[in-house]
């Protein structure tokens, strides 16, 4: 696997960070070595927690979202959907569908299959919401909270810290209560402490 792993990283990511450091702009500027960590880190943990069978599904995966994930709208680009559509024309081995961007979509491992994040979805997680209490409390299933939190315990599970950027109001706040809901009703493997900053929070007041 080390061999393909990097013939992968050769085919993948010096053209990619290349164009991206050319053409597009994250919401928060990255080092490219940082995108670099965050594949190997979610690489790792989805080989510790599965048999990897369609080995560049994976990697492509990985790579859009460590590398891809941080675009968004700015300057009057949406920058997301221009580096969708590049990755789309750019490498052909795993193709995508038409519809929606390269970022509406996930890897089935064991199928070796790209599937809409929506059959995350099920009727198991809708069956657990709580409409009896207030909507915080409880965080509707949608392609970009489903497709968020997996990513985030993702990295959560292999110790990699991971930050959600948006614009006020986007539900950063919403989808993080969400996982962490989830983490600390499941077992005592978690445990959650939420504090709350604003423009006067500083080291004395914490």
């Amino acid at each position: 696997m080390k061999t393909d792993l990097q013939k992968l990283f050769d085919k993948y990511i010096p053209d990619t960070l290349f164009h991206c450091a050319k053409s597009f702009k994250h919401r928060v500027p990255q080092v490219q070595m940082s995108m670099v960590m965050s594949i190997c880190k979610l690489l790792q943990n989805i080989f510790n927690n599965n048999e990897v069978k369609g080995l560049e599904y994976v990697f492509v995966f990985a790579t859009i979202w460590c590398i891809g994930g941080g675009f968004g709208e700015q300057d009057g680009k949406d920058y997301q959907k221009e580096f969708s559509n590049w990755w789309k024309s750019e490498y052909k081995v795993v193709r995508f569908p038409g519809k929606g961007t390269v970022f509406d979509y996930f890897v089935d491992i064991e199928n070796s299959t790209l599937e809409d994040w929506n059959k995350m979805s099920t009727s198991d997680i809708i069956s657990t919401i709580d409409t009896s209490k207030s909507i915080p409390s409880y965080t509707i299933p949608t392609v970009n909270t489903i497709s968020f939190s997996y990513l985030m315990k993702q990295m959560i599970q292999i110790g990699h810290c991971p930050q959600l950027v948006g614009l006020a109001g986007c539900g950063k706040t919403q989808i993080i209560k969400g996982l962490l809901n989830e983490l600390t009703g499941t077992g005592d493997e978690y445990i959650q402490q939420i504090i709350n900053f604003n423009f006067y929070t500083d080291a004395n007041l914490l």
